[in-house]
């Protein structure tokens, strides 16, 4: 491991910090969901091999800052003993992000059981360019859906008695270069979702460049070429 480069740690989730003698280990959490039990094995690894505290990412995963590299495979194994992963960075499809759903009196949409299919499916897939997804479950649109490469919002529809479905999002992403998704088809179920979302991964994987986000491909080719190429009407 020592003769690792920066990239190679972080595909294994493990972030050299600006000091460059400590590392950050990613902890990917199912949604934004811990349980006791695994509380309580990240307090022990940051305890242990960290500083005693730990932070939560802006993707509802967690970090774990301060660990000297001789204790990174213990502090993975630890976390792994708990039924946590270790990871979610890199060229890949990263974490999935959702909100509380119809916990939440505003949730229109099962979000936490579509983020599970989704998770389940695709979490980890590696791509020519890391790949996000976001669902919210109405259009408060708290888990910023939007801004994800493919983004799935809660809506009621006007056209079936008000029943609810996702509205999909394309192309949207957060940061230096922030733009939002761009809208397309009918509301969706779960399973139209999941299968809407194997067909832009497929389609990123046949056609996006190296480091080339779903926005870029989508610039590159056109809209409606890409809205064809995934079965949608331009």
């Amino acid at each position: 491991m020592s003769e690792m480069t920066n990239s190679e740690f972080k595909l294994l989730g493990f972030i050299r910090q600006k000091d460059k003698n400590h590392f950050v280990v990613r902890v990917k959490t199912q949604l934004g969901n811990v349980n006791s039990e695994q509380l309580a094995a990240l307090s022990d690894v940051a305890r242990k091999y960290g500083r005693g505290y730990l932070t939560f990412t802006n993707r509802l995963n967690i970090d774990i800052p301060w660990i000297m590299q001789e204790n990174l495979d213990a502090a993975r194994q630890a976390l792994e003993e708990a039924g946590l992963k270790v990871g979610g960075t890199g060229p890949t499809v990263r974490p999935i992000v959702a909100c509380k759903g119809t916990i939440c009196h505003n949730g229109l949409v099962d979000t936490q059981g579509l983020g599970e299919m989704l998770d389940m499916r695709f979490f980890g897939r590696k791509l020519p360019a890391k790949f996000k997804i976001g669902i919210a479950g109405c259009q408060n649109d708290c888990a910023k859906a939007e801004i994800n490469d493919v983004g799935f919002v809660g809506q009621r529809s006007s056209k079936t008695r008000g029943e609810s479905g996702y509205a999909a999002y394309f192309g949207g992403t957060f940061g230096r270069d922030h733009r939002e998704g761009r809208r397309a088809g009918e509301l969706l179920s779960s399973d139209e979702a999941v299968a809407l979302t194997e067909r832009v991964i497929e389609y990123m994987e046949r056609n996006a460049r190296p480091k080339e986000r779903l926005g870029m491909l989508i610039d590159r080719v056109g809209w409606d070429v890409f809205l064809d190429a995934i079965g949608l009407t331009p």
